[in-house]
């Protein structure tokens, strides 16, 4: 949905200050001029904040990947005071993570806020790009896996017991949706915006953005000056949290509001989410795990087997055709 980009009457009113509004928000029955939207979006991010019960003071990681959502959410936890940090994982996915390199790290520079770049590949040993033609997984779910697991590890490496993402109030919503439909009742237990610290290898997980909508987060960031990525990432086509959000979608711009109640009423249900501390430690890397092997630990000595495997196959494959060659040539 796009509903800010209407254009309103000349003689609107603002909602907030009686001025001339431009930009229209159908689910909250207002109009807004632009430093009473920048008023409402920052409102917003700090109710989401006090629920939390983050203070200003407490140092925040905050996961950037180069799209409208993260840039806008370190940009408006920076505009309200909090002490921030950025952490970029480049992914490894061509064509596509070079450029969110490049546009994470001219939006830190211009606002010489501290970024911590990581390569997947140097920590874990393979790109999604080369993961993607190695297992039968898919992809999303891989990278999803993987991103988590080393967001948390990098989290407590730096020194930081809270980490923020720019999740907002569609990703939510659908996310909610799909495990309804699919009867994950585990996940469901777990959703939530904020999920305390378990363990102390483990950070506080928040997400800032989930009372604001997709096309709120667009409006701030051209308000903001906010250059996001526009490129889509090349191998989530077809995924399935992309339908259950245009289902929401449908339904939204037949009763605006639908999704704010929808994820509300869930989260007002189940105000205590469930986050379960790991009840060991991996064999292989130390981290906290809820097996003898972690996930990550797991799909490394996979993809190991699997190159080996591979490996094998083609010295074997040599040595015949070395085998055949010499025995053509023998008299």
């Amino acid at each position: 949905m796009k509903t800010s980009t209407a254009v309103l009457p000349p003689e609107t009113k603002c909602t907030r200050c009686r001025g001339q509004a431009t930009i229209p928000l159908p689910t909250h029955h207002a109009n807004f001029c632009s430093e009473c939207f920048l008023h409402f979006f920052r409102t917003a991010v700090s109710r989401a904040m006090e629920r939390f019960g983050t203070d200003p003071e407490t140092p925040l990681l905050v996961a950037v990947s180069g799209g409208k959502d993260s840039l806008a959410l370190w940009d408006v936890l920076h505009t309200m005071g909090y002490t921030t940090t950025g952490i970029h994982v480049e992914l490894g996915i061509d064509g596509f993570s070079e450029g969110s390199l490049d546009v994470v790290r001219r939006f830190a520079r211009q606002r010489e806020l501290p970024l911590i770049e990581r390569s997947l590949k140097e920590a874990f040993g393979y790109s999604i790009q080369e993961i993607r033609v190695r297992t039968w997984r898919k992809i999303c779910s891989v990278c999803g896996l993987l991103k988590r697991q080393m967001l948390n590890r990098l989290t407590v490496q730096n020194g930081f017991r809270v980490l923020v993402s720019g999740h907002n109030l569609d990703d939510e919503a659908g996310r909610l949706l799909g495990n309804i439909l699919r009867n994950r009742t585990r996940y469901l237990e777990k959703l939530s915006p904020h999920l305390p610290s378990p363990h102390p290898r483990m950070p506080a997980k928040q997400k800032p953005l989930y009372r604001l909508e997709s096309h709120e987060i667009r409006t701030y960031c051209r308000l903001r000056a906010i250059q996001p990525l526009e490129a889509k990432c090349p191998l989530s086509r077809g995924a399935t949290s992309h339908t259950f959000k245009e289902a929401l979608d449908f339904l939204e711009a037949k009763m605006p509001g639908t999704k704010r109640d929808f994820l509300f009423s869930h989260l007002d249900r189940s105000r205590d989410a469930i986050y379960s501390a790991p009840d060991t430690t991996c064999n292989r890397c130390g981290e906290p795990s809820f097996a003898e092997i972690c996930s990550v630990c797991n799909l490394s000595e996979q993809l190991k087997a699997k190159d080996e495997s591979a490996a094998s196959a083609e010295r074997n494959g040599s040595r015949k055709e070395r085998r055949e060659t010499t025995s053509e040539k023998t008299p």
